[in-house]
């Protein structure tokens, strides 16, 4: 039996789609493989996933599991494949049966009594979501949800466990979307005590930090030069201003 579920993963701030394939197949001895170029802390899931489960009410089948995080070519790491490899096992094992798989991404990291635990990227995430086609939402960790909102045209649903996960996908549990508070973000961060126009003089360094903040460049501020009364400013590529 097969189960596909939708994910991501961060290379830099970037966050690039994978697809989670979980197979079931019965063996003699049972064991789980996984594979798609996993790095430490995603090949360490399966033992968090495990005990997750188990704690969670939830049972281990004991027969072969393959997971695959394709694209096989592209490296993954970080802790947030727990979720959809969970959900992934669940639904193979015939314990979580859903309509709703293919169409929430799913993220988070789990500790071993089944709880959500927040992760990075996610707001890159739900960029990457958005622009998917077929991927209506996200299933995320509470504490990243109003993170992850800040993307209008996505529904994010929170979860505390993976519990409350799988009530969601079954419909036994109804969870609202976290509403968008951008233009509240907005408004409460785009107002400063302190401004460069209340700055006197030093015109020629306040014009070299709006350029560098303007075209995101690295900047090094040092002392005055004595001999001008005026900054000298850096730039990585070692040229003075």
């Amino acid at each position: 039996m097969l189960a596909k579920l939708q994910t991501y993963s961060l290379l830099g701030i970037e966050a690039l789609p994978v697809e989670v394939e979980v197979d079931l197949s019965t063996a003699a001895l049972p064991k789980t493989i996984l594979v798609g170029l996993p790095e430490q802390a995603v090949k360490e899931s399966t033992h968090r996933v495990e005990r997750a489960m188990v704690n969670a009410g939830f049972r281990i089948p004991h027969d072969r599991l393959v997971i695959n995080l394709a694209p096989a070519e592209l490296p993954k790491q970080a802790s947030s494949f727990d979720l959809p490899i969970s959900l992934g096992i669940l639904a193979v094992s015939n314990q979580l049966q859903s309509n709703l798989l293919g169409e929430y991404a799913a993220v988070g990291e789990l500790s071993l009594e089944g709880q959500m635990r927040r992760v990075k990227g996610v707001l890159s995430m739900a960029m990457a979501a958005s622009k998917q086609p077929g991927i209506k939402g996200m299933i995320v960790p509470a504490e990243n949800a109003q993170e992850a909102a800040v993307v209008e045209s996505l529904e994010i649903i929170p979860v505390h466990s993976l519990q409350e996960a799988v009530g969601f996908f079954r419909g036994e549990l109804s969870i609202e979307p976290v509403p968008s508070k951008l233009n509240e973000i907005f408004e409460a961060f785009s107002k400063y005590e302190v401004d460069y126009s209340d700055v006197r003089g030093q015109e020629m360094a306040k014009r070299a930090l709006t350029i560098a903040a303007a075209g995101n460049h690295n900047l090094l501020m040092l002392y005055p030069v004595p001999s001008r009364n005026q900054f000298w400013i850096s730039s990585p590529e070692g040229q003075g201003i």
